[in-house]
Formats: structure tokens, C-alpha cells, sequence
């Protein structure tokens, strides 16, 4: 579907409409419009060396069948890119432990996996400085993926992503936690960054997507401790935003799965975990390399579906290659997940 921040072409929509909608530009009710939304990706680091003889493309092959499912029937997908897409290799900043770059064909692999857009909201989103950023809107624009949740500045980082559907507007408020004055942005001096997770911003993002004619609002937030459970800034967090009006929250960061919570009638995802991320991990038997693909069904109502899709990211098991999870896993898994969710074939499927 066309996006009201770029992407598919007006003509597409229209005819979509006429198509499914029996020449009018309303939708039924019960017309389904659903974002599939996937975890932290990057690719790059441990991987180099097969990527270079393998291509790219290579570390989607088995995730690629899940994006395109036909169960899910997604109309659009979202994904958590990590780490700057550049060429450009010097640390923006030294005492950073962990600092990566992926190379430029990453974009196009993207692209030809079937995301859509892609959140540049987390902590490695300056791991290459103001110009790697660039570099990684550039190449991903070129590419044809949509990015948001960091700029050049904070009018472009805070700026709300707008996609149209038949039931009205979607706007996404990404935000993340505070990496330090140097990598926030701010309107002053241009100062390239992304938006820290506070009361505030979280109003304002709420603010900022009404005022663009949002119909539904989601916030799609890096947040939490890597490798461990949801801690209390993320469950405080997440009051706010339902305090604030959010309908949905999608949340990753900590590279694995966390719990699900209903907050006065406000589905909260706490973490999706990793989708393609070639790093080694420090995953443990308390949390495991799993993640998470979680597709958001709405109609006229609002959104009232999650769909969930577990898959193995541990790359000791996977050797780069996320897939999908063995029935008997997904089994255990999904009911886990918040005690309202149902096995539904081989998915984990919560309604409210």
C-alpha cells in the first residue's frame, strides 16, 4: 500500500481500492489491513566472510518464506535495522564496546527480503557518526526501503511514519533509550541523533501523529537490558504510553523474547528479539535465541489481532540463517507469551 512518507505510487492504491473494494475508496469493516513487525536485523560482523562469498541475500532465505506467508498475508513490513549502513569504518565514538557497519549491498537485501521501511531508532544508529547515518538513509532510499526514527536532526527523527490503509492513517512513533547527549538529536546545530524515550517524548509523539492525521497511533520503541527480562523502565514506560493513547506497542532491543501485556485494553510487546542479526550473541537457557515475527491485524474497529511466528536466531544453531521453529517449540512458546494467547495452526495468535 502507498505510505504517506514515500513508497508505493498513488495509481497502486487507487487501483487496490477499486479492486477490493468494488470500485469505492471505503473499506468493509471487516477488510483486513495487517503490518508485519520484525525484531532487531543486522547484517554484517560474524557473518562477513560467508556474506562476501554468499551474498547478502543469503542470511534471509528461510526467514524470506515467513515474511511472505499466506496465513499472515501482511501488507506491509517493518523491521529494527542496526548498526549504520556505510563503507566508512572508524568508531564515532571509542568507548563504544560493541560498534558495527554493514556494507551497502545490505540495503538491497533488505528490499529484496520484502521489508518495507525500517526503524533507525537504537543505539547503533551512530556508530559511524552523522555521516554514516547519512550514508545509511541514502543507501536504504536508493534501495527503495523507507527509514524513520533518526535524522539529521530532531525534526527529522521525531517526525511520526505514516502509512495510509483502507480503515485511515498509521502513524509509527519510534523512540529509544537515552545513548548519551551525543548521539540524541537536537534542532540546534543540526545535531544528528535520534529521540530518547521519556514522558515527554511519548506525549509528543502521540501529539505529533495527531497532528499529521493519524488514525491509530503505534509506538515501535528500543528499549530494555540486553539478553535478560523486562525491567522496570520498560513497564513504566509502557503505562505511559497507554496513559498517553497509544494503541499498540511494538517493542525490541533486548535481542530476545519478552512477555506480552494487555495495559487498559493496549497490547504491549515487550520484545520481538532478534530476525536476521549475525552477531555471535550471548543467548542462555532463561533466554534462549528465540525471536519473534508479530503481525498487527486491523479493520474499521482498530487493531484487535496479533499474529506471532517464532523463529531460532542463535546463530551457534542457525549459522546466520534464521527459521522458523520446530512446532513443538512454537507449542510452548506462544502460550507463554501472555495467557490469552492461542495456538492456532502452528501460530500464536492474541485477540482483545
Amino acid at each position: 500500500m502507498k505510505t504517506l512518507s514515500g513508497g508505493r505510487s498513488v495509481l497502486f492504491g487507487l487501483m487496490f481500492a477499486l479492486l477490493v473494494f468494488g470500485g469505492s475508496t471505503h473499506a468493509q469493516s471487516d477488510e483486513l489491513y495487517t503490518i508485519l513487525w520484525a525484531g532487531d536485523t543486522f547484517v554484517g560482523d560474524a557473518a562477513q566472510e560467508i556474506l562476501a562469498s554468499d551474498g547478502y541475500d543469503w542470511p534471509f532465505d528461510f526467514v524470506n518464506v515467513l515474511l511472505n506467508d499466506a496465513y499472515v498475508d501482511a501488507d506491509y513490513s517493518i523491521a529494527n535495522a542496526e548498526g549504520p549502513i556505510t563503507t566508512q569504518t572508524e568508531q564515532y565514538d571509542p568507548n563504544q564496546r560493541w560498534s558495527y557497519n554493514a556494507q551497502p549491498a545490505y540495503a538491497q537485501a533488505l528490499a529484496d527480503a520484502g521489508i518495507d521501511a525500517v526503524s533507525l531508532s537504537n543505539n547503533h544508529a551512530l556508530d559511524r557518526g552523522p555521516e554514516g547515518l547519512a550514508d545509511t538513509i541514502s543507501y536504504l532510499s536508493t534501495a527503495g526501503v523507507q527509514t524513520f526514527g533518526a535524522g539529521m536532526n530532531a525534526a527529522e527523527a521525531e517526525a511520526p511514519f505514516l502509512i495510509e490503509t483502507p480503515h485511515g492513517v498509521i502513524a509509527v512513533v519510534a523512540l529509544g533509550n537515552n545513548w548519551g547527549p551525543t548521539r540524541i538529536a537536537t534542532n540546534d546545530a543540526d545535531h544528528a541523533g535520534t529521540i530518547a524515550l521519556s514522558e515527554e517524548s511519548i506525549t509528543r509523539g502521540y501529539e505529533l501523529a495527531q497532528a499529521a492525521g493519524a488514525d491509530w497511533v503505534v509506538a515501535y520503541v528500543h528499549w530494555g537490558s540486553n539478553y535478560t527480562g523486562i525491567s522496570d523502565g520498560q513497564r513504566r514506560a509502557a503505562a505511559l504510553f497507554a496513559a498517553a493513547g497509544y494503541d499498540l506497542v511494538i517493542g525490541h532491543g533486548p535481542h530476545v523474547v519478552q512477555h506480552v501485556e494487555i495495559i487498559e485494553g493496549m497490547p504491549v510487546v515487550y520484545s520481538l528479539g532478534n530476525f536476521v542479526f549475525t552477531t555471535p550473541g550471548r543467548f542462555t537457557n532463561d533466554y534462549p535465541g528465540l525471536g519473534l515475527i508479530a503481525a498487527s491485524r486491523l479493520n474499521a474497529d482498530g487493531f484487535h489481532t496479533l499474529v506471532f511466528q517464532c523463529i531460532l536466531t542463535d546463530n551457534d544453531l542457525v549459522n546466520f540463517q534464521p527459521r522458523a521453529c520446530a512446532t513443538s517449540l512454537s507449542e510452548r512458546l506462544y502460550p507463554a507469551l501472555h495467557p490469552d494467547v492461542e495456538v492456532e495452526y502452528g501460530y500464536g495468535v492474541l485477540r482483545w
